[in-house]
């Protein structure tokens, strides 16, 4: 039986709360993405930062590209690395605004700073990236964000960088971000999970129109919480919160079905990877 280091251990009760405990822990390491050219995209000048998190095992592990909200880099992308680590996938949690000098775009003045378009071209990297990593499956890689990483992992599922690069990303998973214009999107499955009374970004609208767009051939997969709200994911959100004038709250039962959802979409399109000892 594989057993934990306790270096591990100490790393996951400290990071990841709930999640921690054998057969979960795996490595942790923080890297160094460099970015790619994409058309459209304003990319750094400087590599991405960001923390790539291994099961335990010996892989090699498919991938999932975890990205963070309009907020930046929080705790809820550390719970999700650690969610997909016990699902048997590796977990890397990408810094899109450290390197372009910006804190938070969640400000209707501050969203042209580093929009959806600038971060695909990070997503693009960042799988490009994994590629080249021994313990990861370069032919298993997805992608999910919440809120403005959500629009983001819709939004990389564009026509257009699925010609660049054919094949590179097998799913995306859009959590209660918005979903916008369905007829550049390409063949990419696409899970979008939103709460009926998110206003922000009115993503259970905007997703629902997006997929009554598309044809047979683009695998796409809504699901609707009546009476949630944003975050809805997010259990270190403490009750009703606002954020921009935005509701905000942790929604147990929401949360716990999406889960479930998300696996099984996961593994259906990026696969799961048996975990050696």
């Amino acid at each position: 039986m594989h057993s934990c280091s306790i270096r591990n251990l100490v790393v996951l009760l400290a990071v990841l709360g709930g999640f921690a405990g054998c057969g979960v822990a795996g490595q942790r390491d923080s890297v160094a993405i460099p970015v790619q050219s994409v058309p459209g995209s304003r990319m750094p000048a400087q590599p991405l930062p960001a923390v790539l998190l291994l099961p335990a095992g010996s892989g090699p592990f498919p991938a999932i590209i975890v990205l963070h909200t309009c907020g930046g880099r929080n705790l809820l992308q550390e719970d999700w690395a650690a969610r997909l680590n016990s699902w048997g996938y590796a977990a890397l949690i990408p810094n899109s605004f450290a390197p372009r000098g910006v804190v938070s775009v969640c400000s209707p003045v501050n969203q042209h700073l580093v929009t959806a378009e600038d971060r695909s071209g990070d997503v693009l990297s960042a799988a490009l990236w994994l590629r080249t990593q021994p313990k990861i499956d370069g032919a298993r890689i997805g992608v999910l964000g919440d809120s403005h990483g959500g629009g983001t992992a819709a939004w990389v599922t564009e026509r257009r960088y699925e010609r660049l690069y054919p094949g590179l990303l097998k799913a995306s998973v859009n959590y209660y971000g918005p979903c916008r214009y369905p007829e550049a999107h390409g063949t990419v499955p696409l899970l979008a999970l939103a709460g009926e009374d998110d206003d922000w970004g009115s993503p259970a609208l905007t997703c629902r129109v997006f997929g009554g767009r598309l044809g047979p051939e683009q695998p796409f997969e809504l699901h609707t919480y009546p009476g949630v709200v944003h975050a809805f994911d997010n259990s270190r959100v403490n009750g009703l919160t606002y954020s921009e004038g935005h509701a905000m709250e942790y929604n147990h039962a929401a949360a716990e079905d999406s889960f479930v959802r998300v696996k099984a979409f996961l593994d259906r399109y990026v696969g799961h990877a048996g975990v050696g000892g």
